[in-house]
């Protein structure tokens, strides 16, 4: 595992951990660097900062909807 801060960030994203993960203390440079690893990675992936990845809201919207029917207006 990568020792700098931003590139575990980066790698995080990279391994679908949710920007939530980051485990430095709230206001600490080492999470600001880890924040801006995740960031970058995020925004250069397919769709950039659009795109769908696990832990990110989208997802939370969908898993919000298990179990429940669609409704389909006509």
């Amino acid at each position: 595992m990568s020792t700098d801060a931003y590139e575990q960030g980066k790698l995080a994203f990279q391994h679908n951990h949710p920007m939530s993960s980051c485990e430095y203390p709230v206001g600490s440079p080492l999470r600001a660097a880890w924040m801006d690893g995740w960031t970058t990675a995020r925004n250069a992936a397919p769709g950039g900062a659009s795109g769908d990845h696990p832990g990110m809201m989208a997802d939370a919207r969908r898993a919000a909807r298990v179990g429940q029917p669609d409704v389909h207006e006509s």
